[in-house]
């Protein structure tokens, strides 16, 4: 059949660029397609899934590298991200970028891992090799001595004005908007009251949340200044070229909130929304903020604080069912993960059920836009290849209006 050149034309007209695709569902409304997105930090890949897919796909991919140590997860090469139509790029500190065969690990005791800017204490068993650790997790807490606010105010709290992890990533940042019609994202910039799980240790942090709050709120307070400090440095560095800002802040479990939603509300959400206000004062970004499990309680804050987006849309937990979500939240946040479970489906099932489930969630989460495809949170490193392919085929497929 003979199309009219006006016929294409107009068929042409109608899709668009990955960075209007992207930010028109941000905006909630409906674009040409679902975007789909892969490689952040609570949407990537683990390097032992990664090397299993380039084989599976029969792409080579020279320059491996973690772009976020902790969690063992590597920055897609582009011929991944074309592979399966990403519509997002991302641009992190150069300093995150580590050889994983040279990772800059340390030993602390039994223990090898990483220290970050806080001081706390990324590890495992120091007895394991490298090939054997499926990701780090925070082991020295150095707030976990802390009674008192004095304590806190007495810590050595690391400078949000350094610019020398952003050296460079102006001119990264400007040749992705300027060359490229992606939408670009940026990495984890922000974390308030979740660090200080990682700070003090989880059970603390819980136990002063009820006995001593004062404690937790002193400390919301000298993150959020670094924080704030950290993103004024950032964007100063890399101008209006980043579209979208992550942030994280998990609050719950499968099950339901670790907190009394009352208390985000009060003495969170505050802080949540100073720091949305900060970011969007400086550049007229999205937000999308990260928190797994049942969130829905949460979710009217999360608005209220100026978050565009919740990720990763966590289907599995409770009271996360996807057209329950979309019907409820739907006019007022978008929705950016959610394809398919990724505890049991993804790495344990076929790539027939893994295409129906995703069938079934982009159906719910889709209408009248709204929703960016990902993984549920990292794919992990069991996860065949197979299934991954079948997971961002049917994303695309399903995905189109």
């Amino acid at each position: 059949m003979l199309y009219s050149p006006w016929a294409i034309s107009t068929y042409m007209a109608k899709l668009m660029s990955p960075r209007e695709r992207v930010l028109s569902a941000l905006n909630r409304k409906q674009p040409d397609r679902v975007p789909i997105d892969l490689g952040g930090n609570q949407s990537g890949i683990h390097i032992k899934a990664y090397m299993k897919l380039l084989s599976h796909l029969g792409i080579k991919d020279d320059h491996v590298r973690f772009s976020d140590i902790g969690q063992h997860i590597v920055l897609p090469c582009e011929a991944v991200l074309e592979r399966f139509h990403a519509d997002v790029r991302y641009v992190r500190p150069l300093s995150s970028y580590r050889d994983p065969r040279n990772p800059g690990m340390q030993i602390e005791g039994p223990n090898q891992g990483i220290y970050d800017d806080f001081g706390v204490f990324w590890g495992i068993d120091a007895g394991k090799s490298l090939d054997e650790i499926l990701y780090l997790d925070p082991v020295g807490h150095p707030l976990a001595s802390a009674s008192s606010v004095s304590d806190i105010e007495a810590f050595s709290w690391p400078d949000g004005k350094n610019p020398a992890p952003f050296k460079g990533m102006g001119e990264i940042a400007r040749k992705l908007h300027e060359n490229t019609p992606y939408a670009v994202s940026t990495g984890t910039i922000g974390n308030i009251f979740e660090y200080i799980t990682f700070l003090m240790g989880f059970v603390k942090t819980l136990r002063f949340v009820r006995t001593k709050p004062e404690i937790i709120i002193a400390t919301m307070k000298h993150l959020l200044q670094y924080w704030k400090d950290y993103t004024s440095a950032f964007l100063k560095e890399v101008g209006k070229n980043v579209d979208i800002i992550c942030i994280n802040g998990d609050l719950a479990e499968q099950a339901g909130p670790i907190i009394d939603p009352a208390f985000y509300a009060k003495h969170v959400l505050p802080l949540d929304k100073e720091l949305v206000d900060h970011v969007k004062s400086i550049v007229p970004v999205k937000i999308n903020y990260h928190c797994c499990g049942s969130v829905p309680l949460f979710i009217p804050h999360f608005v209220s604080a100026g978050f565009d987006a919740i990720n990763p849309v966590q289907v599995s937990a409770y009271d996360m069912e996807p057209c329950s979500l979309k019907k409820r939240f739907g006019n007022t946040i978008s929705f950016w993960g959610g394809l398919c479970n990724t505890q049991e489906t993804l790495p344990f099932g076929s790539p027939e059920q893994v295409r129906a489930d995703v069938q079934r969630n982009v159906t719910c989460l889709k209408p009248g836009g709204g929703y960016i495809a990902a993984n549920i949170h990292n794919i992990t490193a069991e996860v065949p290849p197979q299934n991954i392919v079948a997971m961002f085929d049917a994303a695309y497929e399903f995905g189109k209006y």
